[in-house]
């Protein structure tokens, strides 16, 4: 699951010399985690810790299968463009083309046409208390969706803030918007941060295959 650089009014990823982190709607970024060769900056659930999906699944025999499909879609898109301080339009917001985040208060546009990202099936969802002592939602893509989403960080990630972040939307809600500052290999997702058993437990329930 900082300062202001440019003068763009964006806070830029601190200069870790490891790697990631990051964030679900109304709570603010928290601790960091560092994994691999990631950097990834969390503004929503406090963190979102990506790792490869390959040593796990041999562990818990996770691997293979095609997956189960999830009630409402989870989408990742590109963010466009923030405007700070401000509500999203109501046409907009409800036509899924932007998301407010309410941890930085602003509207971020996203981009629904390019680079963006429709997962219709998990292989996994959990909800997990980790070892920090917070609760964690872990997610597991299909091989097609983990090797989409490593393009798709890969992109995002050459891109300037706040254009190098994903919005992870379900049911309209904003999940987490995490900055990336590298290509993202592996097939598993963790979103973590302040969670209630219950909340960890809903949000697993809704993803799960």
């Amino acid at each position: 699951m900082s300062g202001t650089a440019g003068g763009t009014g964006y806070p830029p990823p601190p200069p870790w010399q490891g790697p990631p982190t990051a964030g679900k709607p109304d709570r603010s970024p928290g601790p960091f985690l560092l994994i691999g060769a990631l950097v990834i900056v969390g503004s929503l659930l406090g963190f979102l810790a990506y790792q490869s999906a390959s040593g796990k699944q041999e562990e818990n025999g996770t691997g293979g299968g095609s997956g189960g499909g999830l009630d409402s879609p989870l989408y990742i898109h590109a963010v466009d463009s923030a405007l700070e301080g401000q509500d999203c339009p109501a046409a907009e917001q409800s036509g899924g083309t932007a998301v407010f985040n309410p941890a930085t208060s602003s509207c971020l546009v996203l981009d629904t046409a390019t680079d963006t990202m429709r997962v219709d099936a998990l292989l996994e969802a959990t909800a997990t208390y980790g070892p920090s002592g917070t609760w964690i939602v872990g997610l597991t893509f299909t091989p097609e969706d983990g090797a989409r989403f490593a393009d798709l960080t890969e992109t995002v990630s050459a891109r300037p803030m706040p254009q190098n972040q994903l919005a992870m939307v379900l049911d309209g809600q904003l999940l987490t918007a995490p900055a990336v500052t590298a290509r993202i290999e592996g097939d598993q997702v963790e979103i973590s941060g302040s969670f209630t058993r219950e909340e960890a437990e809903d949000l697993a329930d809704r993803l799960a295959p």
